[in-house]
């Protein structure tokens, strides 16, 4: 994983990355690679509290290290936490959100792909769409890979979908090619298969990896927490527990619009500067859905959206 070699160090600092954030304190990886526990000094949790990904300086202590300082993000993904009244970072410091469904078991989920996506744009971060378990694919679900495909068509969305499989390989090399040097997170929904595709890159990881529930097909929550594993010397990824849903309460009204890329082309094209492309006359975003240009799919999300958000 990258460091920044301009900040100025004493003898007993070092610099490091969390790869994980527990109860009583965390875990970070060094500049060779050493993965280590570590303890937060006091003041960081008033000041900034660490998440995963987070950059720091650490001090040699006799024991275990001692973080004293976070240095500043970049890349934050976050989303609205489960009390609704603040936001949560999920990772920090990374270059994509690797969006994971699965073609079944459980069942694709535009709700859950397009907020994620929408929680992505919100924060600037690229992402990318990662359609899990296709060695579960039968010609019968050949309407849906179809349907979910032009939905998000990489030349309208801008977001580039790969099929997968951890189970016969399939697209997971060019899967990596893509990610390569960079750092990226892992967001989904319980099941879909987020660190199975991890511990196919790093076989040597030892993690569980639980079995759908066989009576409502959702997943049981292997991951507890959020953790950074390097895949080689400048790629990390960063899984994450599974979602029932990805919020985007934080993401203002009048500004989820702008968490569509495919509306961008027809924003200045509507009659009215405000037109939030609901029922006002005049509107290109639905002219444009009209004619097939957007995804009827994704508008229907997008209204969706802003209707929670009205109420």
């Amino acid at each position: 994983t990258r460091f920044n070699g301009s900040i100025l160090l004493s003898t007993a600092e070092f610099s490091c990355r969390i790869s994980s954030v527990g109860r009583r304190g965390v875990t970070i990886i060094d500049e060779r690679g050493v993965e280590t526990g570590a303890r937060i000094a006091g003041r960081i949790y008033h000041e900034t509290k660490p998440v995963t990904g987070d950059y720091a300086v650490a001090v040699k202590t006799a024991d275990i290290p001692t973080v004293e300082r976070i240095l500043p993000r970049t890349g934050i993904l976050q989303r609205t936490a489960s009390s609704g009244r603040s936001t949560q970072i999920i990772a920090a410091n990374v270059d994509m959100v690797l969006i994971v469904a699965s073609i079944k078991h459980p069942v694709f989920s535009d709700g859950f792909v397009c907020r994620a996506l929408a929680g992505a744009s919100w924060k600037d971060l690229k992402a990318v769409i990662v359609l899990n378990k296709m060695d579960l694919y039968s010609p019968k679900d050949e309407e849906l890979k179809n349907r979910i495909q032009a939905t998000y068509d990489r030349e309208r969305t801008g977001y580039p979908l790969f099929p997968v499989s951890c189970i016969t390989g399939r697209g997971t090399d060019e899967l990596l090619e893509h990610v390569r040097g960079m750092t990226v997170v892992m967001t989904g929904p319980s099941g879909a298969g987020k660190t199975s595709l991890v511990k196919y890159y790093n076989p040597s990881l030892d993690v569980r990896i639980g079995a759908l529930n066989p009576k409502t097909c959702r997943g049981k929550h292997t991951t507890v927490a959020a953790q950074l594993i390097p895949l080689d010397k400048n790629t990390a990824v960063i899984d994450t527990p599974g979602l029932r849903m990805f919020s985007i309460d934080h993401i203002p009204r009048n500004d989820l619009q702008f968490c569509f890329p495919e509306f961008g082309d027809y924003l200045d094209e509507c009659k009215f500067r405000d037109c939030l492309h609901l029922t006002e006359p005049g509107c290109a975003v639905k002219s444009a859905v009209e004619n097939g240009a957007i995804s009827k799919i994704r508008y229907r999300k997008y209204i969706d959206f802003m209707n929670e958000k009205k109420s």
